[in-house]
């Protein structure tokens, strides 16, 4: 078997012992060695009935948004929801957005409006992108973005760089799991960190780029974002080595049918058991609600993650796009 290791040799990496991402025949694998779902198990999905369509069908969720402004204003630690894995945080006087996706996808209508035009998002010193899925890199989201925000630092998985480059990104950092990326001026760190997925954007390209997770780190903040992600040891692992995580971003949408969905999303039950293996104080949901992407009824996800949370952890528990909430 063709196989060989992947890292930044520039970066510096958290764990000393993980020597790098393994490569399978030139395509990145997850820790177990997974790939995600096959074809054979698509079709099975494609080919069945929805044992929830009517429930579906009838189910009355919305999400409103509100257009709270003052997150680009300087104040104090903040964060507003973009919607599904887009958030927009202000951190030590600095402006962080990860996966933007602010617009529907070809055949995937968005269920509401982003709460911003992306001429107005302005002052963006980093964007965040956890993996190339077309729900989380959205490439016109990225164009618009990087027309008002062209000196955007853009910190991303290992072999994606020609996709940001693509779109207009010039200030590109790409990491492997573990790996630091500069640090800002201001004493921001961030890390790249393990997620059980994959990757595609065409039929040829299975995996060639990397996924995962970040971790934003300050002297008052510890901030887990998830990415997307199944459920696995990473999150352990994650609070082995990192600071007492105060905000875990988890996603808790598109787990169903099971058969196909459990290798690749948590489902509200999996991203609760992650949250509490990160040990996280305060669990903020996502992924959910955007989208209509798996045969779960839209609103299902929050509703479940509403009734597993404890009543004392009342951050975001489910947050409204366009507010802005301390951090």
């Amino acid at each position: 078997m063709n196989k060989n290791i992947l890292r930044n040799p520039a970066l510096t990496s958290i764990r000393p012992d993980f020597p790098g991402n393994e490569l399978v025949r030139n395509r990145f694998v997850n820790e177990d060695h997974s790939f995600g779902a096959g074809f054979s198990t698509v079709l099975q999905w494609m080919l069945s009935v929805n044992p929830q369509r009517a429930e579906k069908k009838s189910d009355p969720f919305s999400i409103s948004i509100k257009c709270d402004r003052t997150i680009f204003s300087d104040g104090e630690d903040a964060v507003t929801w973009l919607g599904h894995s887009a958030f927009l945080f202000r951190i030590s006087g600095k402006r962080i957005l990860t996966d933007p996706c602010l617009y529907s996808l070809p055949g995937v209508p968005r269920k509401f409006s982003s709460p911003f035009p992306t001429s107005e998002m302005k002052g963006i010193d980093y964007i965040l992108l956890s993996h190339s899925h077309r729900d989380h890199f959205d490439e016109r989201s990225m164009k618009e973005l990087l027309l008002v925000n062209p000196d955007a630092t853009i910190y991303c998985p290992l072999r994606m760089a020609p996709l940001v480059r693509k779109v207009g990104g010039r200030k590109i950092v790409e990491a492997g799991w573990y790996q630091e990326f500069p640090e800002d001026a201001t004493g921001i760190r961030f890390v790249f960190l393990p997620a059980k997925h994959w990757n595609r954007r065409y039929m040829h390209d299975t995996n060639r780029e990397l996924w995962g997770a970040f971790w934003i780190g300050t002297e008052q903040q510890s901030i887990y974002f998830a990415g997307d992600t199944a459920y696995h040891s990473h999150f352990k692992d994650a609070a082995a080595i990192l600071p007492a995580i105060k905000h875990a971003f988890m996603p808790i949408g598109a787990y169903k049918p099971k058969y196909m969905m459990q290798s690749s999303h948590t489902s509200p039950e999996e991203a609760f058991q992650g949250f509490c293996d990160l040990q996280a104080r305060q669990f903020v949901p996502m992924h959910y609600g955007t989208y209509d992407l798996s045969d779960e009824p839209i609103g299902e996800p929050i509703r479940l993650i509403n009734a597993l949370l404890p009543e004392e952890n009342n951050f975001c528990r489910q947050v409204i796009p366009g507010s802005v909430y301390a951090l």
